[in-house]
């Protein structure tokens, strides 16, 4: 599949309700940087096509979905990072938070931890889901079987 396929707009339409995208009405430069601009999902589609292995999914949906979450996985990472400027530190994934008497924990396994690779997911929730789907292909089985060739 050519990910060059998937448009800004499809973005748009699949996460409406998860980012703050530029309204259609008119905004100064200064408002327009409290919006989610065109351009940053252009930016997170590039970061995103280099992480994705289209090997790893079935058929066309399989992969838009895939390269959605992913890039709204980049995305979040640098929203994030723009608001914190040269002064924004990484983000470990949040394990276990408390307001007032209503506590919430995760567990995160440690094979996902302690990964280099698979670790960045789990700082988005959109990376988290990415991993959901990508981790159930990722493993796979090995049978050994007794024989010898032939000479």
């Amino acid at each position: 599949m050519d990910l060059d396929t998937i448009t800004v707009t499809q973005f748009k339409n699949f996460f409406l309700r998860d980012f703050p995208f530029l309204p259609s009405f008119e905004c100064s430069p200064q408002e327009r940087l409290n919006y989610v601009l065109d351009s940053d999902i252009e930016r997170a589609f590039m970061e995103a096509k280099i992480s994705l292995n289209q090997a790893l999914f079935g058929d066309d949906d399989e992969i838009t979905m895939g390269y959605l979450y992913l890039t709204a996985h980049y995305l979040t990472i640098d929203l994030r990072a723009a608001s914190g400027g040269i002064y924004g530190g990484g983000l470990a994934p949040l394990s276990a938070r408390q307001v007032g008497n209503v506590s919430e924990k995760y567990e995160i396994p440690e094979m996902f931890l302690d990964n280099p690779v698979l670790a960045i997911y789990n700082s988005t929730p959109y990376g988290m889901k990415y991993l959901a789907l990508v981790l159930p292909k990722l493993v796979g089985n090995v049978v050994a079987i007794c024989g010898r060739t032939l000479p």
